[in-house]
């Protein structure tokens, strides 16, 4: 009985650690801007170098993100995990300091350096640690983690009004600094993939191959919609709403994080989907065609206020379904020893997306067609329901059996 219990207890160490974790890395992509919003006045930053300063952090991020996965395969997920949360640590307790535009453009490329190593080492760490069995829910906490990151970013607000903004980054810098420690000291718990890819006989393919395989690219692109949709979402609904239902700022705050929450409730349910379901690709599919059927009524304004949370409340629940499932179809294209390059490649899709999706969204809104906005995010969701079915369809076999990592 013991036997069975202690790799229980060790893959809830794995998956709590690097929950938490990937949770710091979007604590710190949303507490960044938001210091730079306390500072902006008292430094002398116009909000166009705040939104310049917060693109060039993902833009960064992005490009690293490959980097970062090369870096993983050939040191390790855990020292390189561990020098990220170190990085993004720093970045928040520099900017106590800092005084000009070029100091917090330094900032945004270190945070970026820091953020981009998250997924390749997350998702090398949770498939060699990990009983395959429970990987499903491993990646739905790894995205729970980070949906309930972003919730702690406006804490940086209460800080500056509770002791100060030099005091609010230092305290803000304590969570990256503590975790850089722990990540770094559990050895054991925290499996190098490398060494069961080492005891594979199975060729690897050259990293360059790798990337331009149709699936991995189909990957990438799927991946840059999903963020393009959600982060558009996140940072244009709240002046959609009060234009298109009259409603308050505060309401229209309150839908939002409605559908964050369903998001990050739907992901517990879509772990546990993930590891009872073989085909993910219909458990994705299906969860974003959900998505559109509740976004549609939103779109078409036949709603009134008072329904508007259950609404965005199932569609976000829906969404959230398909995240596990979509991390499960990376793994199953992934060779052996390669999980760092390929979730670096891919999930730089993340930061592309992000990118681009305030550029999108940020002309439609100027154009003043805030239900436009709805009708994009409801092509985006059928549009990744077809990508998501076409990738599982030019998916090949493994090098080696799923299990292996």
């Amino acid at each position: 009985m013991t036997a069975a219990i202690v790799p229980v207890r060790r893959d809830l160490r794995v998956i709590s650690l690097i929950g938490v974790a990937h949770g710091s890395s979007h604590y710190y992509q949303l507490a960044f801007v938001t210091m730079l919003l306390i500072v902006r006045e008292r430094v002398g930053l116009s909000f166009e170098q705040v939104g310049f300063l917060g693109a060039l952090f993902y833009a960064v991020s992005g490009f690293g993100q490959t980097a970062a996965g090369f870096a993983v395969d050939r040191f390790g997920a855990r020292p390189i995990l561990a020098g990220g949360l170190l990085a993004l640590g720093c970045a928040m307790g520099f900017m106590a300091v800092a005084h000009s535009f070029g100091h917090f453009a330094a900032i945004a490329v270190l945070g970026g350096l820091g953020n981009a190593v998250f997924h390749p080492a997350d998702f090398a760490i949770l498939n060699a640690s990990v009983d395959s069995r429970r990987l499903g829910r491993a990646f739905s906490i790894h995205g729970l983690g980070g949906s309930l990151g972003w919730a702690g970013g406006p804490a940086m607000y209460f800080l500056d009004g509770a002791v100060g903004d030099v005091n609010a980054a230092l305290i803000g810098a304590i969570p990256g600094l503590v975790l850089s420690v722990l990540v770094f000291a559990h050895r054991t718990d925290l499996v190098d993939h490398r060494i069961k890819a080492r005891a594979s006989t199975a060729s690897q393919p050259s990293p360059w191959s790798l990337f331009l395989h149709p699936t991995i690219l189909l990957c990438l692109a799927f991946f840059a919609l999903v963020a393009a949709n959600t982060v558009g979402i996140q940072q244009f609904a709240v002046p959609a709403f009060r234009a298109m239902f009259g409603v308050s700022q505060s309401y229209a705050a309150f839908c939002l994080i409605v559908f964050v929450l369903g998001s990050a409730s739907g992901m517990l349910l879509g772990g546990w989907l993930a590891d009872r379901m073989r085909h993910h690709e219909r458990v994705a599919a299906t969860g974003l065609l959900v998505a559109a059927a509740f976004t549609l009524p939103i779109a078409m304004q036949s709603v009134s206020p008072i329904v508007l949370p259950f609404l965005l409340y199932a569609a976000g629940f829906a969404g959230g379904t398909t995240n596990p499932s979509r991390d499960m179809i990376v793994r199953q294209v992934t060779p052996s020893g390669a999980s760092g390059k390929v979730y670096g490649f891919v999930y730089s899709g993340l930061d592309i997306g992000s990118f681009l999706a305030p550029l999108i969204f940020g002309q439609v809104m100027n154009s003043g067609l805030p239900t436009w906005m709805f009708w994009i995010t409801i092509g985006l969701y059928l549009f990744n329901a077809a990508l998501v079915t076409v990738i599982r369809q030019t998916t090949t076999p493994r090098a080696v059996p799923a299990a292996a990592e």
